[in-house]
This record gives C-alpha cells, sequence and structure tokens, in this order.
C-alpha cells in the first residue's frame, strides 16, 4: 500500500494517468451500463402487467428488487465521486505546468456542457454529462474551503431530502412535474403524436414519434433531477471527491487502510438494511429516504472494497482500466447502443423480459474492453475525450 500510495503521489505531480482511478471509472461504467439498460430495453417503461406477462410475476419483481439493491443510484455516486477527485487532480497538475488551472477546468465543463446538451437533446434523455458540467462550473468557488468545511456541506447537501422531501410534501409543493406539460407542449409543436406512454414511444417506427421524444427530452430530463434530488446528492458527492482528491495528491489516501476499511465497513452496516428497505418497496424512489441513507454508504462501500483488493486484485480489475480512460467515448457509445434499440431502428425496445436485458451487458463490456485497448494501443485518448481536449485548448494537446 506504501508503495502504491507514493507512486500516485508521483503520478499526481506529471502527466501520468492513475491506473486505479481508471480501473474504478470503468467499473463504475459497467454498474451504469446495467442500471441504464432496463430504460434502453423499455422494461422500465412497461406497466407491470406487461411485465409479468413477459417475465412472470415473480421474476419481474426480483429484478427490480436486486437493480435497486445493488446497481440503483449506486454506480453514478462513484462516478461522481471521482469527479470531484478528478477536479482536485487537473487543477493541481494544470497550477504545477504554470498553466491558468480555473480558466483551463472552466472552458472543459463548458465544452463537457455543450456535448451533454446536444447528447440530451438528440440522443439520450437520461443524460448526465449537463449536469456533471453545471455543478462542475461551481466547483471552482469551493476549492479555497478547508476539508473540514467542504465535509460538513457534503453531509449537508446528502441529507437535503431527509427533511425537504417530507417538507414539500406536507406544503403541497411540486418540484418539477409541472415540466411534464412543457415536454408534451413540445411534442406538439414539432408535430409528434400525442402516444399513451413512454414505451410506445421507444416501440413507434414512426420518425415523426422518434424526433418529438428525443427534442421533447430535456424538459423530462429536468423534472427527473428535480423530483429525485439528483442535484444537491451529486454536487455533495462531487464536494467529497474534492477532499479524497487532496489526500490523494499527499499520497495519504490509498495508503490509509483503516479510513478504506471503516469506509466499507460502515457503509455495508448502514447501506445493506436501508437499501433492503428500497429495493422490497415497489413504490418509492431515489427521493425516499431509505434510498438517500443507504446509497451512498454502499457506493462507498464498493469504491473503498475495489481499493483494497487492488493490489491482490490487480491482474482483474485492471482490465477495466482501458474503460474508465475512456469513460466519455465509452458512455456515449452506451446510449448509442440504448437508442438502436428503438423501433424506428432494430425494434429491440419492448422485447427483452430481465435476463435477456442483463445478458445485453456482457458483449457490451467485452466489446469495450478489447475495443478500448485496441484504441489506447494506438492512440493516447479516446476519440471524444480528443475532440474534448481540441474543444478545450483548441489543439489534441494540452499546452
Amino acid at each position: 500500500m506504501a508503495t502504491q500510495g507514493k507512486a500516485v503521489a508521483d503520478a499526481t505531480a506529471g502527466s501520468d494517468r492513475i491506473e486505479i482511478l481508471d480501473a474504478l471509472r470503468g467499473f463504475a461504467l459497467l454498474g451504469i451500463l446495467i442500471a441504464n439498460l432496463p430504460v434502453f430495453t423499455g422494461w422500465y417503461m412497461m406497466p407491470p402487467d406487461r411485465q409479468a406477462a413477459m417475465a412472470g410475476p415473480g421474476a419481474a419483481l426480483l429484478y427490480d428488487q436486486l437493480i435497486k439493491f445493488f446497481v440503483d443510484g449506486k454506480f453514478y455516486t462513484i462516478f461522481s465521486l471521482l469527479f470531484g477527485i478528478g477536479f482536485t487532480l487537473q487543477l493541481d497538475r494544470l497550477e504545477k505546468r504554470g498553466a491558468a488551472g480555473i480558466a483551463v477546468f472552466r472552458r472543459r465543463m463548458l465544452v463537457l456542457l455543450a456535448i451533454g446538451f446536444v447528447h440530451m437533446c438528440f440522443v439520450w434523455q437520461g443524460d448526465i454529462l449537463t449536469l456533471y458540467a453545471a455543478l462542475g462550473l461551481l466547483l471552482p468557488l469551493f476549492r479555497p474551503w478547508k476539508e473540514r468545511s467542504l465535509l460538513i456541506l457534503s453531509v449537508v447537501l446528502l441529507a437535503l431530502p431527509l427533511v425537504l422531501v417530507p417538507l414539500c410534501a406536507w406544503a403541497g409543493i411540486d418540484l418539477g412535474h409541472w415540466l411534464e406539460e412543457i415536454g408534451l407542449q413540445i411534442v406538439q409543436a414539432v408535430g409528434g403524436p400525442l402516444l399513451g406512454s413512454p414505451i410506445d414511444y421507444m416501440e413507434s417506427r414512426d420518425w415523426s414519434a422518434f424526433a418529438a421524444w428525443q427534442l421533447s427530452g430535456l424538459p423530462f430530463r429536468i423534472e427527473h433531477l428535480l423530483v429525485t434530488w439528483r442535484i444537491p446528492k451529486v454536487l455533495g458527492i462531487m464536494l467529497l471527491g474534492m477532499v479524497l482528491g487532496r489526500r490523494l495528491i499527499a499520497g495519504t489516501l490509498l495508503t490509509d487502510r483503516k479510513l478504506l476499511l471503516r469506509a466499507l465497513v460502515f457503509g455495508l452496516l448502514i447501506g445493506i438494511p436501508a437499501s433492503l428497505v428500497f429495493a422490497l418497496d415497489p413504490k418509492v424512489y431515489q427521493e425516499h429516504w431509505s434510498s438517500v441513507l443507504g446509497t451512498v454508504p454502499l457506493a462507498l462501500a464498493y469504491a473503498a472494497g475495489f481499493v483494497l483488493a487492488w493490489p491482490k486484485a490487480k491482474g482483474v480489475l485492471g482490465v477495466m482500466a482501458p474503460v474508465g480512460r475512456m469513460a466519455l467515448t465509452n458512455y456515449l457509445t452506451h446510449t448509442l447502443l440504448g437508442v438502436l434499440m428503438l423501433g424506428v431502428f432494430f425494434g429491440i425496445a419492448g422485447k427483452l423480459g430481465p435476463l435477456e436485458t442483463t445478458l445485453v451487458a456482457l458483449p457490451i463490456i467485452v466489446f469495450q474492453i478489447v475495443f478500448s485497448r485496441w484504441w489506447l494501443a494506438r492512440h493516447d485518448q479516446g476519440p471524444m475525450e480528443r475532440l474534448w481536449r481540441w474543444g478545450t485548448y483548441g489543439s489534441v494537446k494540452t499546452r
């Protein structure tokens, strides 16, 4: 562990990649894929009676419970954590090279915001890049803060739904459902048909329905972010990542086995029972107290377990490093494949049950491991990462 910590500290001083972070990012990307596949295939859009008819009531319920317990929210939490760590590392590296770190980072976020906005409006309504970029623009404001202050604000943001969700319910405050009406107005404005449910749009072979589905995505996405309280949660996790990034630069994070074991043990002790409550109630979603209390601790336990296992399992876990190094390219590839499942393309949406939906992940991730290794053996970064760098610097080489 000490040798590993020194290697990481040395890497942060130069331009070297930190392999364990790339591997953890690839691991998180795999989980995000598994979480998104039931949406890509239309499973989550089907009414319960149709799900039961396709898979059997027991299998349909079990699948949803397993996803909610093991997957839901956990992996984008790890991704958000890595985003905060990455912010701290990037500024440290840029400033050591004499670059204007904050200015460069803001340009990076603006380019990512543009990529995310186009992605959300024309490819995938469930885009996360736009939110990451928007919140990323806020991170420099917190850079002068001390670790203790960052940790306190992080906890407050993560706990906010525990107070505000029941308060909004009591006061009759509607955070985002009014945006559905705006989305429907967009559908009509672009000449799209008003179909009965999202699965009808996904299965439709009518290109006007496809266009309406894509172009109306923005208000529906904002609604989802508001009603699930995703915005304060992601920001809170990013702030925690900033704290961990500082310790990583100092070379004390990966060598702190005591801290990692605490994150693992307490994450499991808190995360398992709360996530179990969340999984067993089919009527609750991420804004529910069980998800608020269970998701982040269990995600931190996953991450801590990954880091603790790394020294002895690097040969296995390290296969995800190339995937994580090309995270933007691979994430966008996931959503492109999801769009190809729609009725106007290959017509897969609405035809796969839980087992088939899960198995779809296997060839995708195998392909991405192989492709990422092949590509990075010939190039220093992924194709979308190259575009992102070009948009930031006006060149594919950093200054």
